[in-house]
């Protein structure tokens, strides 16, 4: 036994000086052509073996290459395929015998790897796994075998490390006019052995075409890489890359990014733990700040992906911005099944300055442009006022300053790619509460559908404040005289032909325009220009209105028509709300029915036509005392001073109707009728809606009663008819009563009456009532223009015979009269 121990020492001995002294009998440079020849028949491709070949057995297997190189396939620009400036592969003998393959650290030094595409879609590797694919066909079974008996007779592998020096990978693409360049990379590992952790260091540059990026990129992490149980890590992974790119907004950007990266390739499951990214980015009008943390997990059978606990947050400079600036905060929970295309986005909250939205929302068919989301959101109670102002956007100039403190919103929503609905929909805004359902769909061209109902709101607080200026002639009312000095502007015909809607709002209590109204209900359907109001309604200030609104802004103007009506409306209140002056009131009645076209409003109101009718009870007009004045127009007739008295400059009536035809901006009034205890007027006339003038007609008659206004001072007028024009602006009208012609031609009665009476006392009925014609004027007096030499004509000599009598009758006339005194 002994001596068979000692002769297997002694074979050993023999065959590892054996080993040793093969390098120094065998030297492999002089196999150079040999090797070269099989990667040629194997490949097609000419292996270039510049330096030396460096061969040694013990203690280590050690293969040493010099500079090498392999060409490029035919037809493509590089000479060479490949290149290596040096490489070394060491393996240590002894453990051989013991099934261990324990190598030293793999050295590879100035790789240069050329990959190509050639117009036609063909690569420059083609050749090589198509000349591979046919080896692997042909050799399969024996490479199962020998890979089966390698991977059983190796107990176990280690690597010392893997050292990758000043290598270059460079990628063009001709068939894209593309080209991607992989410069200066090295790595450095620490040993490596199956299923234990082993450090890796990597740092390279990256140079892009399009787009046109530089960035140099470094990497550190401990590496996992079990094969038999097939997992894969990264642990304590750190990425760090710098960029740059003329191309981008963002020029420069520099980011960094943490995680623990486990793939188990058996369960095909990959997660993401403790990832964390911080990118700082920079442009010439842009600059961020962002991080994000979460975790990832990845199932591949499945295709079921999750993100959890994510968190985005982000500092935004951009003088394009309002205010220059934003934050934005985001938290979420994701989980995606790529396999039913299916999307959870859970307990999202956003943030954006002082605003907070929450949600959640479920999605399906994200892969195709079915897409499909339903959810809901809710936007917590926030200032939009100071939101505004912090943005630094300029808020328009509004009645109330203490507007759009108090926004809330909640609602449930629906949608795919191209459209958006709100059902349940909850909007607060200060004291108003909007509640229904809205919907877009077309979001390049928005079509828009609704039935909102709205509690209240006061519209003026956020319309800017009415000012009242009397000395604003920048824009006076165009008169007679007077015109307009500044155009009408516009109408925006085109914004109108876009308006495509359809849907109801109802309105509890709205003040607008200084008009109180309640329950409103506004009906709107509008397509391709044509504009239908139709029906509305409202309750306001004691009656009701009802009305349609025609829009047709289909051609090069907009035509107008309009149907409306009211009921049992309290006038003065009404007016005084809306203008500030009440200058009628009563129970008012009307219905009116106009149409007209134009490009601005000066142009729709030049063109006006139609009909109308209108009625008051019980009311008065304003700014206009008939009464008061006829009293001071009858004072001054008669040399008097008109009494002062305190009554409104006011016409009380009892009723006041008429009807009234516009033509082409003309509104014409044939029928006016005003009844009041003291008076009756008729009235007719012209309103110039265009030039805003008046030019009125309007005959009162004394009723003689003394009850009413001012009807005892007017009792003597009882029974006269009195003409009164009306004329000037609709701000200033200027009523003139001709009370001289009327008052002139009651005189003239009276003294005929009194001295027909005195005359027939003393002269006798014949003679009294004779001189009573002539005080009168009822006796003919003609005279005759013709000159002495015209002859006479019939009726002149009965003129003249006529002249004859009547001197006759002054004659016997001054006689009596004479007789008299």
């Amino acid at each position: 036994m002994r001596t068979f121990i000692k002769l297997i020492i002694a074979i050993i001995i023999i065959a590892i000086a054996a080993l040793a002294a093969l390098p120094f009998v065998i030297d492999p440079n002089d196999y150079k052509d040999e090797i070269a020849a099989q990667v040629e028949k194997a490949t097609g491709r000419q292996l270039t073996l510049q330096g030396d070949i460096e061969l040694s057995v013990f203690p280590w297997v050690a293969l040493e290459l010099g500079p090498l190189s392999l060409s490029n396939a035919n037809g493509f620009k590089s000479d060479s395929f490949a290149s290596v400036e040096a490489a070394e592969i060491r393996i240590k003998l002894m453990p051989l015998l013991k099934k261990q393959l324990e190598m030293d650290t793999i050295v590879l030094d100035g790789l240069l790897l050329n990959l190509e595409t050639n117009k036609e879609g063909v690569t420059n590797w083609d050749d090589l796994t198509k000349a591979s694919d046919e080896t692997v066909e042909t050799t399969s079974t024996d490479s199962k075998k020998a890979s089966s008996e390698a991977s059983s007779g190796l107990s176990s592998i280690s690597i010392a490390g893997v050292k990758l020096t000043n290598a270059n990978v460079l990628w063009s693409d001709a068939s894209k006019d593309e080209n991607f360049q992989l410069r200066n990379l090295n790595l450095d590992t620490d040993p490596l052995v199956p299923g234990d952790p082993t450090s890796l260091i990597t740092s390279f540059d990256l140079i892009s075409s399009k787009p046109e990026v530089k960035a140099h990129i470094e990497l550190e992490s401990k590496v996992i890489v079990d094969i038999e149980n097939q997992i894969y890590a990264l642990e304590s992974l750190k990425l760090n890359t710098v960029a740059s790119s003329s191309a981008m907004p963002l020029q420069q950007a520099n980011l960094d990014l943490k995680a623990n990266i486990n793939a188990n390739m058996a369960s095909e499951l990959v997660t993401i733990q403790n990832l964390a990214i911080d990118l700082q980015a920079t442009g010439t009008e842009q600059k961020i700040n962002a991080n994000m943390t979460g975790s990832i997990e990845a199932n591949l059978a499945s295709e079921q992906h999750s993100i959890t606990n994510l968190v985005i947050s982000a500092d935004i400079e951009d003088k394009n911005l309002p205010g220059g600036k934003s934050k934005l905060d985001v938290t979420t929970n994701l989980i995606a099944n790529l396999a039913d295309e299916t999307l959870q986005v859970n307990d999202l909250a956003v943030k954006l300055a002082d605003l907070t939205m929450n949600g959640r929302i479920q999605a399906e068919k994200i892969l195709s442009d079915d897409l499909a989301f339903n959810g809901n959101i809710q936007v917590k109670p926030f200032n939009l006022r100071k939101l505004i102002e912090d943005l630094q956007i300029e808020l328009p100039e509004m009645a109330d300053n203490s507007s759009l403190e108090l926004v809330q919103l909640s609602s449930e929503i629906s949608g795919s790619k191209n459209s958006l609905n709100a059902k349940d929909l909850q909007l607060i805004l200060d004291q108003s509460q909007l509640s229904g359902q809205f919907g877009i769909s077309n979001f390049e061209k928005p079509a828009y559908s609704f039935n909102l109902t709205l509690d209240q709101i006061d519209a003026d607080r956020y319309l800017p404040p009415v000012e009242v200026d009397e000395k604003n002639t920048a824009n006076e009312a165009a008169t007679p005289t007077t015109p307009a000095k500044n155009g009408p502007s516009e109408l925006p015909l085109e914004a109108l032909r876009d308006i495509n809607a359809k849907g109801s709002l109802k309105i509890g209590k709205l003040k607008a325009s200084g008009i109180n109204s309640e329950n409103i209900v506004i009906t709107i359907d509008a397509k391709d220009g044509l504009i239908k109001l139709s029906p509305l309604s409202a309750e306001l200030y004691q009656g009701k209105y009802q009305g349609n609104v025609n829009l047709d802004a289909r051609g090069d103007s907009l035509k107008l028509a309009v149907d409306e009506n009211l009921q049992g409306v309290q006038a003065g209140p009404l007016l005084q709300d809306l203008t500030g002056n009440d200058r009628i009131s009563g129970t008012a009645n009307a219905n009116v029915r106009l149409n007209g076209s134009g490009k601005d409003i000066d142009a729709i109101k030049q063109s006006l036509n139609g009909n109308g009718a209108f009625s008051f009870t019980d009311g008065a007009l304003k700014g206009i005392n008939i009464a008061e004045a006829i009293r001071q127009a009858k004072a001054v007739l008669s040399g008097q001073k008109a009494a002062e008295t305190n009554d409104p400059v006011q016409t009380d009536f009892s009723s006041l109707k008429g009807t009234f035809t516009a033509n082409e901006g003309i509104v014409n009034n044939q029928d006016l009728e005003l009844m009041s205890p003291l008076l009756r007027v008729t009235g007719a006339g012209d309103i110039d809606l265009p030039r805003e003038v008046i030019d009125y007609s309007v005959r009162v008659s004394i009723v003689g009663t003394a009850e009413g206004q001012g009807g005892k001072t007017l009792e003597d007028l009882k029974g006269i008819t009195i003409p009164v024009k009306i004329t000037g602006s609709f701000d200033n009208p200027r009523p003139k009563v001709d009370l001289a012609s009327v008052l002139k031609e009651q005189a003239t009665g009276e003294i005929k009456a009194k001295a027909e009476e005195k005359l027939k006392e003393n002269l006798g009925d014949e003679l009294g009532g004779l001189l009573g014609n002539k005080l009168g004027g009822g006796s003919k007096s003609s005279t005759s223009d013709k000159t002495a030499e015209e002859p006479a004509t019939d009726e002149q000599s009965s003129d003249e015979a006529d002249s004859a009598d009547e001197s006759s009758e002054e004659d016997l006339l001054k006689e009596k009269l004479k007789s008299l005194f």
